[in-house]
């Protein structure tokens, strides 16, 4: 399994403006290392939760074996595969690309669906058996849009301030040094509704 991004954010969760307000900073001299603050703070956070704050497109390729199929891999008799997409909300799939040794066959969009709930988003994909080769390895290739939204505005405002306190954290520990250890309390507190377990 990998996933990738293939499309990042437009802009960051957080605007240097915002971060120098809130770090109490009035000159330009460190706005380099607020900016790598700021983005370091975010993919961090985003990593913790198991979740995508500011929408992206993703790819997620995972191998097809007869453990996530429904049904044994026989000619010309369809497979049903349920598959957890990692780092949701999910927007919506791009698409649904199935991947062998002899060619890419893209998936039409009624053989898919997909359910979520607090987890992972629940990919179910229906395989004509025309697709499923009994010997052939086979990688999924699925490409997806995740977030909350495509500006800063429409993430949950816990998060934003999460993220604030994180940059100032950094900013203030520039050693690393922190006598706890892990993440502030108040940074643990603000992120533990939103946080996903034993997610990818």
């Amino acid at each position: 399994m990998s996933l990738t991004i293939l499309q990042p954010s437009e802009g960051p969760l957080i605007s240097i403006e915002e971060a120098k307000t809130y770090l109490r900073v009035d000159t330009d001299a460190e706005n380099d290392l607020i900016t790598r603050l700021i983005a370091a703070s975010t993919e961090a956070l985003e990593m913790i939760t198991g979740r995508s704050f500011l929408q992206k497109t993703y790819q997620y390729i995972t191998h097809v074996t007869p453990e996530t199929s429904s049904f044994p891999y026989f000619k010309n008799f369809p497979s049903v595969l349920q598959i957890p997409l990692p780092r949701p909300p999910m927007q919506r799939i791009v698409s649904v690309t199935l991947k062998t040794q002899l060619q890419d066959q893209e998936i039409p969009p009624e053989n898919y669906k997909t359910f979520e709930s607090h987890g992972p988003t629940q990919l179910t994909v229906t395989l004509p058996g025309s697709l499923c080769p009994a010997q052939d390895p086979m990688a999924l290739l699925i490409s997806f849009i995740a977030g909350w939204s495509e500006t800063a505005q429409g993430v949950p405002e816990p998060l934003r301030l999460a993220t604030l306190m994180l940059i100032a954290d950094a900013y203030e520990k520039r050693d690393g040094y922190s006598a706890q250890g892990g993440l502030p309390l108040g940074v643990s507190s603000l992120i533990q509704p939103y946080r996903l377990i034993n997610l990818w």
